[in-house]
């Protein structure tokens, strides 16, 4: 058990306040969906919703949408899962509860930043900093994002920081599963960087080997701790790595495994397409032109714009590799102009969230 979970079962077992319960309740909660332990932390919800779902306490109704919102985030994803901690932040922000406005604003700022929205990420992270008093559930997962925003931007030494101090308020609250996260989104997202330049043949193997490397230390950590949720976002990095590293074999085999379960989402996008169009690519890597013809024919290029950005710059880049090496360069160069302009949009993506990432520093979240 997680010194984070011990601490809560100690300080429910000595409570007697039922409104302090329930926020302790809701807390341990958002802890298991977190971890992956889905149906714990749904019967927490509903026992919640039973005992407090009037709305009256409104402490516990932010937390019990905080804790909705995250079950369906970390179940599979759910785009709802939006919603609900936007409700959450709303309600915070009437009540003037300012650690709560805080922790939904940084759990808010999350699915942004999976949705590929920077700008409304960092709009949502604002009432995180100058204010006074600490929150350290909310300025973890504020480190954690910016570090990773940072790092997708091709940053990494601007991370180092912010993820330093992520993991130091992990340790004093106990929470493995932000150091899960940690772990994680370092070769996560390292990993969007290799797969572009992989695709434009300049790719840095020192710098995969240490992203692989960091992939399967997220992947023994997870399971080690007991941390099983999205896992299946592991396995596509594994996948990934294993493709880039010159063993597609290995790599179809993953990937075949993530595409029988036709029910599991990838994100808030239509991601299972990026699985596809890589599966094609082991396919042509392993020999197998017949086979990997067969798989790009069955992906309409169009399906690029339900994409974040960077997947469809990565899924086009990969359709024009694909289809020059399988004998039809006409493919790609119906799509050149679009690709340009993806290519064109994506730069100017990053563009501005280096700028809005510059005026940033750890010192501005109250310690």
């Amino acid at each position: 058990m997680s010194r984070l979970l011990a601490r809560l079962d100690h300080e429910l077992a000595g409570c007697r306040d039922p409104l302090r319960r329930a926020e302790l309740a809701a807390e341990r909660g958002c802890y298991l969906a977190r971890v992956g332990d889905i149906a714990a932390a749904q019967l927490v919800a509903a026992q919640l919703r039973r005992e407090h779902g009037d709305g009256r306490a409104s402490r516990i109704a932010v937390r019990i949408m905080l804790l909705e919102g995250l079950i369906l985030f970390f179940d599979n994803m759910d785009p709802l899962a939006t919603d609900r901690i936007l409700r959450a932040h709303t309600v915070a922000l009437a009540w003037r509860h300012d650690d709560l406005i805080r922790l939904t604003a940084a759990w808010l700022g999350h699915m942004q930043f999976v949705r590929g929205d920077f700008d409304a990420m960092l709009k949502a992270f604002e009432p995180c900093f100058d204010r006074p008093g600490a929150c350290l559930e909310a300025s973890s997962r504020v480190c954690v994002l910016i570090g990773s925003a940072h790092q997708f931007a091709g940053q990494p030494q601007a991370a180092r920081p912010w993820y330093e101090r992520a993991r130091r308020e992990a340790i004093t609250l106990g929470d493995d599963a932000t150091i899960g996260a940690l772990v994680y989104n370092r070769p996560a997202m390292s990993l969007v960087t290799l797969r572009l330049d992989a695709l434009r043949g300049r790719l840095d193997a020192d710098e995969l080997q240490m992203a692989g490397i960091g992939v399967e230390s997220a992947y023994a950590y997870c399971l080690g701790a007991h941390q099983r949720s999205l896992m299946q976002l592991k396995d596509a990095c594994r996948a990934r790595v294993a493709l880039l590293g010159g063993e597609p074999a290995r790599a179809l085999v993953i990937y075949d495994e993530l595409l029988r379960l036709q029910d599991t989402r990838f994100g808030f996008h239509a991601d299972r397409l990026m699985l596809e169009i890589e599966r094609a690519a082991c396919l042509l890597d392993v020999g197998c032109d017949g086979d990997a013809r067969q798989a790009l024919d069955r992906l309409d290029p169009a399906l690029h714009a339900g994409l974040a950005l960077e997947d469809q710059l990565l899924f086009l880049l990969q359709h024009a590799r694909l289809s020059r090496a399988l004998g039809h360069p006409e493919r790609a160069e119906a799509w050149a102009s679009v690709l340009a302009d993806v290519q064109g949009r994506y730069d100017s993506e990053i563009g501005r969230l280096k700028a809005g990432l510059a005026g940033l520093h750890p010192s501005r979240l109250a310690a």
